[in-house]
């Protein structure tokens, strides 16, 4: 009988596994499953947000000629022990041998009193049109959250939108994950671009219009966009998988769920179990490689091989600063700064080659399966430093910043 093969998710991880598992698991039967037809450029979702056209991407033209199904729809339930999924369009269970779990995440919004209420994400279909109303009337938009999202968000937004006065608010320091050369020219480029930056504030409650926060005096905003933590699906605590504090499914060092190991979760949705060193932030970054190595190892074990653990380390982050400047952090392996950055139009511009480079190696592992690295190919220059207890290195680096 031909093996089944079931991908939940359309991202950076799942679009990759779907093509990957054509190519190298052929003759089994694999199907695809998203809630949307689109795939979406996650790491671009703050360009749409200032009202920028995107290139639309429908999910049957990736996978034309791949002989993979496609089933648009929610997941409603997934019964881990029959290894059936229930899609709200379908009439019939989805039956899987194996699944490669790849739902993602979202913007937490339920962690502070107020937040689903009165502020949004960059994810929110809604939030392009409610920016576009506040820079009609010279508005204030403030973000909350001073990670790659809600720099990048405060950064494109100023930029397009110069009458918006943009504030960003976060618990710790802005940019706490640089170099010190980095946090200048970020503090540099936030003043030209006329950014506010309230620092080491606590957020305590979202009421409508304002923010109240640990400092004790309200914080007013027209707009509120929410960039601060992200959390796996709630399907796989629903579906009772070993999980983490963030809803992320457990992993063994092949990428399978420890509780239900013919279900491999990669990208956001999965997390090594052991103290490998390894720090997989959730993150394009790391979901294209965990995606091919699950595939790998899926291949592997369809023709009696054994599988292979995963190894990560990074390389550098890239942060988009409006359309003119960016900022490029080389890191060292375990994800910690390294002093040298690339910025200006050089940084803009290698950061836009980054987010093509994703979209193209989708159509490259079409074409040719397998070709997206999965391996240590950059163990030397990425090479951690000596209190890191990271192995082996991959190709790609791009942060996610949306």
């Amino acid at each position: 009988m031909k093996q089944r093969i079931v991908v939940l998710g359309a991202g950076y991880a799942g679009m990759l596994a779907a093509l990957r598992l054509a190519g190298k698991a052929r003759g089994a039967d694999i199907t695809l499953v998203n809630a949307s037809d689109q795939f979406v450029e996650r790491i671009r979702l703050h360009q749409r947000a200032t009202g920028q056209q995107l290139r639309q991407r429908p999910i049957q033209a990736l996978l034309r000629g791949t002989g993979v199904r496609f089933v648009q729809g929610r997941v409603t339930d997934l019964d881990l022990q029959a290894r059936a999924i229930r899609v709200d369009t379908l009439a019939e269970p989805l039956a899987y041998d194996t699944l490669v779990f790849a739902l993602g995440s979202r913007t937490d919004l339920d962690s502070v009193p107020g937040a689903r209420q009165y502020a949004t994400a960059t994810e929110s279909p809604q939030f392009r049109e409610r920016m576009a109303q506040v820079a009609a009337s010279g508005g204030r938009l403030l973000v909350v959250g001073g990670g790659l999202t809600g720099i990048e968000a405060a950064a494109e937004t100023a930029e397009i939108y110069p009458n918006v006065k943009v504030t960003l608010v976060t618990r710790g320091k802005l940019g706490s994950g640089l170099s010190d050369k980095a946090g200048r020219y970020l503090r540099q480029t936030f003043g030209k671009l006329g950014i506010e930056v309230q620092e080491y504030t606590a957020v305590t409650q979202v009421e409508a219009g304002r923010l109240h926060t640990g400092a004790g005096q309200p914080i007013p905003f027209d707009l509120c966009l929410w960039t601060g933590a992200f959390v796996a699906s709630p399907l796989a605590q629903e579906a009772g998988f070993a999980i983490n504090s963030r809803g992320q499914i457990l992993v063994d060092p092949y990428l399978r769920s420890l509780s239900h190991p013919q279900v491999y979760a990669v990208g956001d949705a999965g997390i090594p179990a052991d103290n490998s060193g390894m720090n997989l932030r959730m993150a394009c970054a790391t979901a294209m490689p965990m995606a091919a190595h699950a595939v790998d190892n899926i291949a592997a074990q369809l023709k009696g091989r054994g599988l292979k653990p995963y190894d990560f380390a990074y390389f550098f982050q890239c942060i988009s600063l409006g359309r003119q400047r960016g900022l490029i952090q080389l890191v060292y392996a375990d994800d910690s700064p390294r002093e040298r950055v690339f910025t200006g139009r050089f940084g803009a511009w290698f950061k836009e080659m980054i987010c093509k480079y994703t979209t193209i190696m989708l159509k490259y592992e079409r074409r040719f399966p397998g070709v997206y690295p999965s391996g240590p190919v950059l163990a030397k220059f990425g090479a951690a430093p000596a209190h890191a207890n990271v192995k082996g290195a991959t190709g790609s680096a791009a942060a996610r910043n949306s």
